[in-house]
């Protein structure tokens, strides 16, 4: 870990893995990786991708500093084996976990799509949270602690994430106005949530 790593409080050394994918915590050097994403329009497909590698770096150190991010990157178990054997870096194939907690949300490459890998990332990592802060993360405060949430954009953009959503329990909640990233205007979101195992409501 490098001296600027060891002053970013949103440092923190969870791991953990489901059947296929082994989840392990972003780290400066994932800028290379990270920009492969956020460069790409197939994956960010509702704002502008980004252009520079820089930018991508500001992006990570951002979510190195505050401990409301969560963020895992993943790889392929199989990738992660044969890379102890040969010593390589396995790829970075996705990225799951809070985006700002109570918030989450996950990206994968095109090329492995298809595999069913963001339902089993969001189960795993919904799994592992909930049995890792049974009463919320602690950087959280009052009803944010009881449950976890993801927006998407209206069903005919968005019908695949809001399957996945459906698949890990989550429940639509409430509609979302925020600025629209590729235009002047205003689009609508869809917020869902999903509240903690055994969390009885009113």
């Amino acid at each position: 870990m490098s001296q600027d790593e060891h002053e970013l409080p949103g440092i923190h050394h969870y791991t953990f893995t489901t059947e296929r994918l082994f989840f392990r915590p972003l780290r400066l050097d994932d800028v290379p990786d990270v920009f492969a994403f956020r460069s790409d329009p197939k994956v960010y497909y509702w704002t502008t991708p980004e252009t520079q590698e820089s930018q991508s770096r500001d992006w990570v150190l951002n979510r190195l500093r505050e401990k409301v991010y969560l963020t895992f990157c993943v790889e392929e178990l199989s990738a992660r084996q044969d890379a102890t054997r040969t010593g390589e870096r396995p790829p970075v194939i996705g990225m799951c976990g809070g985006t700002v907690l109570p918030e989450l949300g996950y990206i994968f490459r095109p090329a492995v799509w298809g595999r069913g890998y963001a339902t089993e990332a969001l189960k795993g990592f919904l799994n592992w949270y909930w049995d890792t802060f049974p009463d919320g993360h602690p950087a959280l405060q009052g009803e944010d602690k009881n449950y976890l949430k993801a927006v998407t954009g209206p069903p005919s953009d968005s019908a695949s994430s809001i399957a996945v959503l459906r698949k890990c329990g989550f429940e639509y909640w409430k509609e979302q106005e925020e600025d629209d990233n590729l235009g002047p205007g205003k689009v609508m979101l869809l917020v869902w949530r999903r509240w903690k195992p055994g969390m009885q409501l009113l």
